[in-house]
């Protein structure tokens, strides 16, 4: 599959007051392994806006597909193979979902470099995204910048579970979850369908919202001044 042509994209950046766009992610996939498994749904949240985009993609690799992660996500395996009617409908090949996603991405005008992503444990969906880019022929047009390389470091990613891990050991305490669920109830956030892409992203954009406001009036204080002029 070769590489697709080059697209300019209209440059927004300057309606968006951050250094950075911020973006909440979370892929569904066929299993654990970003080589070998596929996503089959993502979903991103760019903080600012009012509402998440989401994807469903038919199965690139039928033999790698595990029971067991469908049984998670209630994703059919007739659906994501292209098998029943409402799977063909619904699940779209990558090479034309792509395009999209990078198209709506690139809306922010600002460089792969200055994308945040995160999530919760982010690295498995964006290592997920990045070799889905890759499978797909384009690994160039990831609209998510390395600060080494692929192999070498992640994009800049946050994740919330070690924001939550900063706040026990400001306060010297200890939780006893850090999974989504743990954490939604926990800091009082409102849960919707869990192990769904959108879900996930929705509740965990509250939770990195809920979690860092408290710091945001602390941050301008104290180091604002930290910075090369």
């Amino acid at each position: 599959m070769g590489l697709r042509p080059k697209k300019v994209y209209k440059n927004n950046r300057k309606k968006i007051n951050m250094s950075y766009s911020v973006y909440v992610s979370d892929c569904e996939t066929t299993g654990l392994d970003p080589v070998g498994n596929d996503v089959i749904e993502v979903c991103f949240w760019r903080i600012g806006e009012e509402s998440s985009k989401t994807w469903c993609l038919k199965a690139m690799n039928p033999e790698t597909i595990q029971d067991k992660a469908l049984k998670v996500n209630g994703h059919k395996r007739d659906d994501i193979l292209h098998l029943t009617k409402e799977g063909k409908e619904k699940y779209r090949l990558p090479e034309d979902v792509l395009p999209e996603i990078e198209a709506w991405i690139m809306e922010d005008g600002a460089a792969a470099e200055e994308r945040v992503f995160i999530g919760q444990n982010p690295d498995f969906d964006y290592r997920f995204l990045y070799q889905l880019w890759k499978k797909t022929g384009v690994p160039d047009d990831f609209p998510f910048g390395f600060w080494r390389n692929e192999d070498e470091n992640m994009g800049f990613t946050l994740d919330t579970i070690q924001l939550a891990r900063w706040i026990d050991l400001l306060l010297g305490k200890k939780r006893k979850f850090y999974n989504l669920g743990g954490l939604v109830k926990a800091f009082g956030i409102k849960k919707v369908q869990a192990h769904r892409a959108d879900g996930d992203v929705q509740m965990t954009k509250d939770l990195y919202e809920k979690m860092s406001e408290p710091f945001r009036e602390m941050a301008e204080e104290h180091f604002s001044e930290c910075y090369e002029k």
